[in-house]
């Protein structure tokens, strides 16, 4: 009996039948890469998933290229591209992070609030509660971008401050991007993070979720608002902060 089936496998694996080899091919092709840094950076074409270890599924829903720049005295900020990714399959560590980032930062409690003679604790308290559960899934909007200095001196500068999609959906980028990478906030305002040295340039991801109940069918603007330059050492004002306007269509 055992011989009997030794033959026959060597029988088959001599054969010409092919299905099974591109059966195999098939399977192959349709798993999905696992990586261990962040999956954004693998993600190229719509459609394209990506598990990363320890967070879950990321799925390239929308692509929207830029590649332009804005000026603001001595610093360009160079916008390259807009996504909205799905990221599903979320583990229970990615959901608890997430949600840290839903619902009112304790800076946008605290102008809702502070009239009403509320203490820091009762505020922050407010900010806790208006935090929502994150599902088995959830679209996040990715800006990636690189802020240059240009300028012979160290410069304190947020370049986005506050970002609109679609003319209608704003976030307040140092409280609420949850990717840490590159051009990354430090603190929320300006004098805690390190300055731009001179001629330095800097890249950045910044990652903002969607709320489930936003209707966002399509990408179609894209605006942001800057925050004032400043003197490295001195902290003077330098240059006004002001807004700049990313039309999307027909990209």
């Amino acid at each position: 009996m055992l011989v009997s089936l030794g033959v026959l496998a060597f029988n088959n694996s001599g054969s010409d039948n092919e299905p099974p080899k591109r059966e195999s091919k098939k399977t192959e092709k349709t798993e999905i890469p696992v990586v261990e840094e962040f999956g954004g950076i693998h993600l190229e074409k719509v459609g394209d998933k990506v598990r990363q270890k320890g967070w879950g599924t990321l799925t390239l829903v929308e692509t929207k290229p830029v590649n332009k720049s804005f000026e603001l005295g001595q610093m360009v900020i160079t916008i390259k591209d807009i996504r909205k990714i799905l990221l599903s399959s979320l583990t229970e560590e990615a959901e608890a992070e997430l949600e840290s980032y839903t619902g009112l930062s304790f800076e946008e409690a605290y102008s809702i609030y502070y009239k009403d003679n509320l203490s820091m604790e009762e505020i922050d308290q407010k900010a806790a509660w208006s935090k929502e559960d994150i599902g088995d899934q959830v679209s996040y909007l990715e800006v990636t971008y690189s802020v240059e200095n240009k300028d012979s001196k160290e410069l304190q500068f947020f370049s986005m401050e506050n970002v609109t999609f679609n003319n209608d959906l704003t976030y307040d980028v140092p409280t609420k991007n949850f990717i840490h990478s590159g051009d990354t906030f430090i603190g929320t305002k300006k004098v805690t993070r390190s300055d731009y040295q001179p001629g330095e340039t800097r890249e950045g991801t910044i990652g903002l979720l969607i709320d489930p109940e936003e209707s966002m069918e399509e990408l179609d603007s894209f605006s942001f608002t800057t925050d004032d330059i400043s003197d490295g050492e001195s902290h003077e004002l330098l240059v006004k902060g002001t807004s700049f306007e990313v039309p999307l269509n027909g990209k």
